[in-house]
């Protein structure tokens, strides 16, 4: 069974959970408590979400139905890209810029998507660079991501997401 590592800044003390539903939502909560990043959840290979939500202050710009077909319609990119991985080599992340949110998708470990959506003034390559890395850490990534190189400062912190 794999194993979460929870940071001692976020805890009394270091602790360990099962990679589970709820492991996993413990890793969106880290990173959605971040003040650019609006919503963070993990979706399945259907397009439904696992686990995940919005940070508390956030009021989600559109209806439950809306998400949901948002949630389906990011799984079927991700699916529709995978069919150049041979070609052209495996999807790291997908970046959608909307007029009011930018969305973040990253495929992860059993056909699973981490689907961000963040404020339009957010450093991107830095958001991706330090989520990329947490859920390695955590053995979550099922591809080589290949991570962006950039000099700028980062909103997550690289000791505790």
């Amino acid at each position: 069974m794999e194993l979460i590592d929870h940071c001692p800044k976020c805890k009394e003390e270091e602790w360990r959970i099962p990679l589970t539903t709820e492991g996993l939502g413990i890793l969106c909560h880290k990173i959605c408590n971040e003040p650019k990043i609006r919503f963070c959840g993990i979706i399945n290979s259907q397009g439904r979400i696992v686990t995940g939500g919005f940070r508390n202050e956030i009021k989600p710009l559109d209806n439950e139905d809306l998400r949901r077909m948002l949630y389906m319609q990011s799984s079927l990119e991700l699916s529709m890209k995978g069919e150049f991985d041979d070609s052209l080599g495996n999807v790291n992340f997908i970046t959608t810029y909307r007029d009011n949110v930018t969305i973040i998708t990253v495929p992860i470990k059993q056909n699973y998507l981490l689907l961000m959506s963040v404020e339009r003034n957010t450093e991107i390559q830095q958001i991706v660079k330090k989520t990329i890395s947490l859920f390695e850490s955590n053995g979550l990534m099922s591809r080589k991501n290949t991570l962006i190189p950039s000099k700028s400062c980062s909103i997550l912190s690289s000791k505790c997401v």
